[in-house]
């Protein structure tokens, strides 16, 4: 890659009153290179400081103010042109990179996102599967009611309902709240989410 270019010079944009001033000088006292350089509509800092040495006094005093109302013109870098073989490999690895970071954020949706609808067939086995587990757990919690219903009156003889309706909610929470544990665990396994093992 080539080398960027700097021109550190340093020039003035000379305002109306500063071009008035150096023109109402003898045309034989203006230095070549200053009269070059304001054809150029530009001074350096060369030239004005030869061109204070011509002025008398109250010029001077006119340069000075007429200087405030000039603009300084400050170097700018001049940048080399990039190669257009290199500039095309940027822009390449530039849409490889975002494609790239498209698909890490899109690799957990569903492979029909944007694309027609599954078919029916594959859509009644998810609605089964879904069926399935809620069947499952239901009939789960209900055994599990029962079973902490009536443990109570198998294993010490109690009759008190109030005891075997909480004894068997209590076991049906438990029972409950394990398979929903369950049931989602293996709907994030299927959807590709992986649970990391607590150590």
């Amino acid at each position: 890659m080539g080398e960027v270019k700097l021109d550190a010079k340093i020039y003035m944009k000379p305002s109306e009153e500063l071009t008035d001033l150096i023109q109402s000088q003898p045309p034989d006292s203006i230095p070549d290179h200053v009269a070059k350089e304001l054809k150029d509509d530009r001074l350096s800092v060369k030239s004005i400081q030869s061109l204070k040495g011509l002025l008398n006094k109250n010029d001077k005093k006119r340069l000075c103010h007429a200087l405030e109302s000039s603009e300084m013109l400050l170097p700018s870098p001049e940048y080399p042109e990039r190669n257009p073989v290199l500039e095309a490999r940027c822009q390449q690895l530039r849409r490889d990179q975002e494609e790239r970071e498209y698909r890490r954020l899109t690799k957990n949706v569903g492979n029909n996102f944007g694309v027609s609808e599954a078919p029916l067939s594959t859509q009644m086995k998810e609605l089964n599967a879904i069926l399935i587990s809620l069947l499952q757990f239901v009939v789960s919690v209900v055994c599990a009611f029962a079973f902490g219903y009536l443990a109570p009156y198998y294993f010490y003889g109690t009759i008190n309902r109030g005891t075997q309706i909480l004894c068997g909610t209590a076991v049906a929470i438990v029972v409950g709240i394990a398979d929903l544990y369950f049931v989602i665990r293996e709907t994030l396994h299927n959807e590709g989410f992986v649970l990391k093992k607590i150590d």
